[in-house]
């Protein structure tokens, strides 16, 4: 049964890029898309809730984290992380190769390259899901485990809307990143789990 816990998020994940693949130009995405009112402050909040998976921090963000847990001598909890980032990264690249979805026009921010599934959300989903997976289970201290997996879940859910709000994404993209980076993340906490 806890295989389901991967099994869904997937296929959910695949029958979505099948949609995709077949009608990437669709009326949900444009409406939802068209229906956002900017202004400044958004601009700049959305902005920062983006940052983590622009460019260099993309990089510098996962090996800080698990160069972290490496000094904290959590072997097996650094490599899982590592593990579920790569896993989410390169089926998240494979994905975009195969679909080849345009991007949004008119974005906010400089994105290159195909647009599903959204390349931060799979990757903040990666890295801060599995975060709060390794929290829940190494930190003992109710209040900062709490503290912990309350701000990895903040980042998670704040990252999807920032893309679609920055015009980078269309909001199936942003879903697709949701569910493929949940798959990849449940599948190296029930691994984790297992052998603990």
């Amino acid at each position: 049964m806890r295989w389901l816990r991967v099994a869904v998020p997937l296929a959910a994940y695949v029958a979505l890029a099948v949609v995709v693949a077949l009608y990437s130009d669709n009326a949900i995405d444009r409406a939802v898309s068209a229906g956002l009112r900017r202004t400044d402050a958004l601009d700049l909040a959305w902005r920062v809730a983006s940052w983590p998976g622009d460019h260099i921090a993309s990089v510098v963000v996962p090996i800080v984290a698990i160069a972290a847990l490496v000094a904290a001598r959590a072997s097996r909890e650094a490599a899982c992380l590592a593990t579920s980032v790569v896993a989410a990264t390169t089926l998240g690249q494979l994905t975009r190769w195969i679909v080849d979805r345009p991007r949004p026009p008119h974005a906010l921010v400089h994105a290159t390259g195909a647009s599903f599934p959204s390349g931060h959300v799979t990757e903040y989903v990666g890295l801060f899901g599995m975060l709060a997976v390794i929290a829940a289970v190494r930190v003992h201290d109710i209040a900062l485990r709490r503290a912990a997996i309350a701000a990895c879940a903040l980042l998670v859910v704040a990252v999807g809307p920032s893309r679609v709000y920055l015009g980078a994404h269309w909001p199936s993209d942003a879903l697709g990143g949701y569910l493929l980076g949940t798959a990849c993340v449940a599948a190296v906490a029930r691994v984790y789990r297992a052998h603990r």
